[in-house]
């Protein structure tokens, strides 16, 4: 089996059994394979949203204190391979083939011994941890998918720590029609004696967290109110009282009113490490926080004009992005670039971004649930009749671009933001128009 042999299959897996929810088959698919996630150091991170941003921040300064790091986070933006990684390096070709072989060996043998299958995502999760003890990681940064109690990666008896992140509504066919029933699937991936940190938050939240921690026996760490936050342009400083130290003038890259907050989150996680044996210095948390990046979330992807993708898809992360937008485009021409999918709360969504924008294009995402063009707009024009429908992801941002060059009395800022599933697609469009527009100039010096 070659790369695209091992895509092929793993594409017609998640076409045939979609999401299931449930550990039994990962579980068994795991024992087949001697258990590997037992075998490697993990740090288990759930939430609703800013795990992705836990996870970079994280794993960041494990990386400047040397450890062998891997990471698996779902879904990738920019390159397939990016959800399984090591040291920064994504899982090359011939290793992801191998991986999948062997997990479709044990699969076969369960299929044949009449065991219910693992979906597409139970199967990847199990080649991850597989990858991670074959390369002898020190430790690894692992992102639950959806939920937490039920979700493929909750299969580690013992992780190092757990870290709940903001939790909104989301997935509520999955997961449950109120916050305190989407937290507890969330407080499913506390372990018994085992350190958890929670992102500052909705009482209703903490009290269901607190209350599984009691149950479980686990330390239960809430994180404290960042202070003195400064936004620069490319930096944000602040400074964090930990339960055991004082930060002062932490700074980061990664933009956005709520990274602060999040890497709160990590700045407790690596304290927790630090007491169960890992070297992790005062230095090595300043610089790994400095160091961080994460692809897709609020992200400045150019400057002229200045345009930012982000992956803001349910309600919580477009209550992000609203204050981002606030706090950083005060007075700007706002023109949004919006796709969606379907199965998401994007009237919601709407109501948070729409009234900030000047003017939007709707678009459809390249992904089989995405919502049409059409339908977004026809949403959208119950705030605004500014829209847009433009079917070409090409052609939105071609015309994104024109429409802010022709703001001339103030400055501009492009957004697109939506489903995570397009804005690689969306980044490739970017680059083929600078691209464009500089062999213009070019051929008219």
């Amino acid at each position: 089996m070659d790369y695209f042999d091992a895509r092929r299959y793993i594409d017609d897996v998640m076409a045939g059994r979609g999401s299931v929810l449930g550990l039994d088959s990962v579980k068994e698919l795991l024992r087949r394979m001697d258990n590997p996630q037992d075998k490697v150091p993990v740090v288990h991170i759930a939430g609703t949203n800013g795990k992705g941003s836990a996870v970079s921040f994280i794993y960041s300064i494990l990386r400047q204190a040397k450890y062998k790091t891997g990471i698996y986070i779902s879904p990738s933006v920019f390159e397939y391979r990016e959800r399984i990684q090591i040291n920064g390096c994504n899982i090359s070709e011939k290793e992801y083939a191998e991986e999948i072989s062997v997990v479709k060996n044990h699969v076969d043998e369960m299929e044949r011994d009449m065991i219910s299958a693992p979906t597409a995502f139970e199967m990847e999760t199990a080649a991850a941890f597989h990858y991670f003890y074959k390369n002898r990681c020190d430790i690894a940064v692992i992102e639950t998918g959806m939920g937490g109690r039920d979700d493929a990666t909750n299969v580690c008896n013992s992780p190092l720590v757990s870290a709940i992140m903001s939790v909104s509504k989301d997935h509520t066919a999955f997961l449950g029609d109120t916050i305190e029933e989407i937290a507890s699937s969330k407080a499913g991936v506390i372990k018994t004696g085992c350190p958890v940190v929670l992102y500052r938050q909705d009482e209703s939240v903490i009290n269901v967290i607190r209350r599984f921690a009691e149950e479980k026996a686990s330390l239960l760490k809430i994180t404290e109110k960042v202070a003195e936050v400064k936004y620069y342009k490319d930096i944000t400083e602040f400074d964090y009282k930990s339960s055991k130290d004082l930060y002062k003038s932490l700074n980061i890259q990664m933009a956005g009113t709520f990274q602060p907050e999040n890497a709160a989150v990590a700045v407790e996680v690596a304290e927790i490490l630090r007491d169960k044996g890992f070297f992790i210095s005062r230095e090595n948390i300043y610089n790994g926080l400095k160091t961080a990046l994460w692809h897709g979330r609020f992200e400045k992807i150019g400057d002229k004009p200045l345009f930012y993708i982000d992956g803001a898809h349910n309600p919580g992360a477009s209550k992000c992005l609203k204050s981002n937008i606030e706090t950083y485009f005060k007075n700007y021409f706002v023109i949004l670039i919006m796709g969606v999918l379907a199965d998401k709360d994007f009237d919601e969504v709407i109501l948070d971004t729409v009234p900030l924008a000047d003017y939007i294009f709707a678009i459809t995402p390249n992904n089989p649930r995405a919502l049409p063009a059409e339908k977004l707009a026809a949403a959208v024009r119950k705030i605004s009749k500014k829209v847009i429908v433009q079917e070409s992801i090409d052609e939105a941002v071609v015309q994104a671009i024109e429409l802010s060059e022709r703001a001339e009395d103030k400055e501009s800022v492009i957004l697109a933001f939506g489903s995570l599933s397009y804005l690689g697609e969306l980044k490739d469009s970017y680059d083929k128009s600078v691209r464009r527009k500089s062999k213009a100039v070019k051929d008219t010096a």
